[in-house]
């Protein structure tokens, strides 16, 4: 069933370049390569790909992208080395047998309950290649995000839809780090992520108690 809304999905829209820079800082930092560079002939998996707008980007970088939704809201067609597939993430991960280079779980954890956060990781390094990278924006779990991302954003302002999210879905950068531990994976990186209501457009900061990225490398 198709439930686009284009109201909804903005927000989501408006981080498309924040998650670019984040990416772009991280693999100019630890693996000396500009972005363009890194994504050519990669192989990406984007989970909770949405219409499949972002992931396409990395295709004009070159890359071959799978992308994964349990929504059939996918805006670009498939096409050579670009496959949008309406599944939930962990059905597909058991029957896959590719290996990727780079995992996208943005805006993507805070939607799973517990034990399928740890099925989901569990699948993931099956599905890795060496030094892959895994890179992620959700919400860290305190009050502050509950009522920013909850009371306000979906209550008052309307910027999602009501019951989006589940507070007890949440994730503390603490509790990922104790996952990836668990699963081999290096939490390389921790950081913020800002959201203006004014100017609708997201920045990076130290703030890391609402939003954050993260990125894990196996």
């Amino acid at each position: 069933m198709d439930t686009y809304n284009s109201k909804y999905y903005e927000p989501l829209e408006q981080m498309m370049a924040i998650r670019h820079q984040y990416m772009s800082k991280i693999l100019r930092d630890h693996s000396g390569q500009d972005i363009y560079e890194f994504f050519k002939n990669k192989k990406i998996l984007d989970l909770g790909c949405g219409t499949g707008e972002f992931l396409n980007n990395y295709y004009g970088m070159g890359a071959e992208c799978s992308g994964i939704d349990i929504e059939n809201n996918f805006k670009i067609k498939n096409k050579i080395n670009f496959k949008l597939i309406n599944i939930e993430a962990n059905k597909f991960l058991k029957k896959c047998k590719k290996k990727f280079d780079v995992i996208f779980l943005f805006e993507f954890l805070e939607h799973l309950e517990e034990q399928d956060k740890y099925q989901l990781f569990e699948n993931l390094t099956k599905n890795l290649n060496k030094n892959a990278y895994i890179f992620i924006s959700t919400l860290n779990k305190n009050l502050l995000s509950k009522y920013l991302a909850i009371d306000i954003a979906e209550n008052l302002l309307k910027l999602l839809p009501k019951k989006t999210h589940d507070f007890n879905l949440f994730l503390s950068p603490s509790k990922l780090q104790s996952i990836s531990q668990k699963y081999n994976l290096n939490l390389m990186d921790i950081e913020g992520m800002q959201y203006n209501p004014i100017f609708k457009s997201f920045k990076l900061s130290k703030f890391d108690l609402v939003n954050y990225f993260g990125t894990l490398k196996y």
